[in-house]
């Protein structure tokens, strides 16, 4: 019980660490690769590794295949900038939560 409140505490926390991380990668050309948004993840601690690598499986699941996709990514400032493509805020913000608490 106790792991669930402060998985919920820390879900605003993570979103916005994601968004500055993702922030962080907007610098990247074309489509984004794992090491990339990886990298993205974990600068400036954000998540840790393993959190990230997390993340980025859930990413790279549902939208890999998708160069189109992986470049707005690579180039967004936030991805709430990404609420238009079916389904990625929930995906993003659901992978987050449940890589919260991976080493």
């Amino acid at each position: 019980m106790a792991s669930r409140v402060r998985a919920k505490s820390l879900a605003p926390v993570l979103l916005l660490l994601a968004a500055l991380a993702l922030t962080a990668s907007a610098c990247s050309d074309g489509p984004g690769n794992e090491d990339d948004l990886i990298s993205s993840l974990t600068r400036d601690d954000a998540f840790t590794q393993k959190q990230a690598e997390c993340i980025t499986k859930v990413v790279f699941d549902t939208w890999g295949d998708d160069d189109e996709i992986l470049g707005r990514l690579s180039g967004a400032d936030s991805y709430q900038d990404l609420a238009d493509i079916d389904g990625f805020v929930t995906t993003f913000e659901g992978a987050i939560k449940a890589c919260a608490n991976v080493g």
